[in-house]
């Protein structure tokens, strides 16, 4: 009778210290809350601030995917890409007292398709590239120094403009500050210095 012999694979070593020994080698865990956007919308919006930067309080990292065919020549069928596609991304924003957060976008979007004529403007006039960085937990992954911040990876939007500025609800109940949800389309991204 022939015996089988089965191959071991995976992980040989499998224990806390060496769990942690991969971790640090990246650099810990990444954190969520190590992030920072800057936007830079076209010059026909006056209102822009660069303090708009520190303001976004939450966002999402891009994501990209494919749309797919099924197809099938011979044997099983199967799924091939046909075009990528990236999903529009919602940022929100803290507002300040003086609502320069939302004046800012809704003049964007006026610029877009002005309410005193309704034409839409050329594209390429209301275009913009949004920056979205993460940061490491410390300053530097290999000193862990928290004096000067590393960008650990970065996203460029293209083409990206605004779709929706969502409502922003009050009430005399509520002392919370306001905030302010909005939507952006973009053509593509892409990783500069990280190719």
């Amino acid at each position: 009778m022939a015996t089988i012999q089965v191959r071991q694979e995976g992980i040989k070593d499998l224990n806390l210290n060496r769990f942690r020994a991969v971790l640090d080698k990246g650099g810990s865990l990444a954190k969520g809350c190590r992030f920072i956007v800057t936007i830079r919308p076209p010059q026909s919006i006056k209102t822009f601030s660069a303090d708009l930067d520190y303001l976004c309080e939450s966002t999402e990292f891009p994501g990209r995917g494919f749309s797919v065919v099924r197809s099938r020549s011979y044997g099983p069928s199967q799924l091939l890409p046909t075009n990528t596609e990236y999903q529009p991304l919602t940022m929100t924003f803290i507002c300040r007292a003086d609502s320069t957060e939302r004046r800012f976008f809704d003049d964007w979007l006026d610029v877009i398709n002005p309410t005193s004529n309704f034409n839409f403007e050329y594209p390429n006039n209301y275009y913009s590239v949004i920056n979205i960085y993460q940061y490491a937990e410390w300053g530097s992954v290999q000193s862990r120094s928290p004096y000067v911040p590393q960008v650990t990876y970065n996203w460029r939007l293209h083409r990206a403009w605004p779709t929706l500025i969502g409502e922003q609800a009050v009430n005399w109940a509520d002392g919370e500050y306001l905030r302010l949800q909005v939507s952006f389309a973009y053509k593509y991204w892409d990783r500069p210095n990280l190719q």
